[in-house]
C-alpha cells in the first residue's frame, strides 16, 4: 500500500467511528446520559440494510434509499427509547442510568436476534461503488472515497447545526444550565429528544454504511462500540470536533499498523487511549458540556 492509498483507508475506516462517537458525544454533552445502547442502534441500522438489499446488487438510489431508512428507524427506535425509559431517569444517578441503557443494549441485541437471527448476513455494494480509482498514480477504491465524502457532509452538518442554527443554540443553552433554559422558555423535553434521536439516528448511517465491508450480525455492534467510546475519551467528552480529531487520529493509526506494523494491529486506539489519558486526562478537546462544536 502507497502513503496516499494507506491514509485514505485510514480515514474512510474512521468516519463510521467518528459518527457512532459523535451521536454519543450529543447525548452526553446535552443529556448528561453515557449511552450503553447505542452500539445495538448501530447493529439495528446494519440489519435494516441487509434486509432492504438482501442479495441484490442495488442501485446507487436504491442503496442511498436503504442507507437513509436504516438511519430514519434507528432515530425513530432511538426517540422511542427517550420517551418511554431514559427520560424518566434523568435525575437518577450515573450508576442507574449505565444499567439501564445496558439493559436497553441486551433487550435491543435479543430482538434482533429473534428477528434477524445469529447468522451473519453480508451485502453488495452498488456496481459502480464496487471498483477503484487512481489517485496521483494510487489505485483509491471507490466505496472509501463515498465515505470520506459522507464523513466530511455530516462534520459540516453537525458544526452548522450546532453553531449556526436556532436549535442549535437551544441545545448548547440546555448542555450549560438545563434550569436556566427552561427559565427562558426552552422546550427542553422536545430538544433532549430531538438530539437523542439525531444521536442515534448517527450510529444508525453508520451501521448502514458499513454494512457492504463486513458481516452483519447482532453482535457486530460490540467492537465498534468500545473503539467509539475511546474515541469520546481521546477526543474528550462533550466535543464533537474533539471526536472528529480522534476518530481520524484511530482510523489512520489503524490503517498505518495494518500497512507497515501487522502486530499493532487491533491495539492502536489502545495505545492512543493510554497515552491522551497519560499527558491530558480531559481528551484533546473535552470540556464537560458541549459547547460550540
Amino acid at each position: 500500500m502507497t502513503l496516499l492509498s494507506t491514509l485514505i483507508s485510514g480515514v474512510a475506516y474512521g468516519v463510521p467511528l467518528f459518527l457512532v462517537a459523535s451521536g454519543l458525544t450529543l447525548i452526553y454533552g446535552v443529556i448528561g446520559v453515557l449511552n450503553f445502547a447505542h452500539g445495538s442502534f448501530f447493529v439495528v441500522g446494519a440489519l435494516l440494510v441487509t434486509t432492504i438489499i438482501g442479495s441484490t446488487v442495488p442501485t446507487v438510489p436504491t442503496f442511498i434509499i436503504a442507507v437513509l431508512a436504516g438511519a430514519a428507524v434507528v432515530a425513530a427506535v432511538g426517540m422511542l427509547t427517550e420517551t418511554t425509559v431514559v427520560r424518566h431517569l434523568y435525575r437518577r444517578d450515573h450508576i442507574t442510568m449505565l444499567l439501564a441503557t445496558f439493559a436497553i443494549l441486551l433487550i435491543v441485541e435479543g430482538a434482533a436476534e429473534g428477528i434477524w437471527g445469529n447468522s451473519s448476513r453480508a451485502i453488495n455494494k452498488p456496481e459502480i461503488l464496487s471498483g477503484s480509482t487512481q489517485i496521483l498514480g494510487t489505485t483509491i477504491p471507490l466505496y472509501d472515497i463515498l465515505l470520506v465524502f459522507v464523513g466530511a457532509v455530516v462534520a459540516i452538518g453537525l458544526f452548522l447545526l450546532i453553531n449556526k442554527s436556532t436549535f442549535g443554540r437551544s441545545v448548547r443553552a440546555i448542555a450549560q444550565d438545563q434550569v436556566m433554559g427552561e427559565a427562558v422558555g426552552l422546550n427542553t423535553k422536545r430538544v433532549m429528544l430531538l438530539v437523542f434521536g439525531l444521536g442515534s439516528a448517527l450510529a444508525g448511517l453508520a451501521g448502514a454504511l458499513i454494512a457492504p465491508n463486513v458481516s452483519v450480525s447482532p453482535s457486530l455492534g460490540h467492537a465498534f462500540i468500545l473503539q467509539s467510546f475511546a474515541i469520546v475519551i481521546i477526543g474528550g467528552l462533550g466535543s464533537v470536533t474533539g471526536s472528529l480529531v480522534a476518530a481520524l487520529l484511530v482510523g489512520v493509526s489503524e490503517a498505518f499498523a495494518v500497512a507497515y506494523a501487522t502486530y499493532l494491529t487491533g491495539f492502536t486506539f489502545y495505545i492512543l487511549v493510554a497515552v491522551i489519558l497519560l499527558v491530558r486526562p480531559r481528551g484533546l478537546l473535552g470540556s464537560a458540556k458541549l459547547g460550540r462544536a
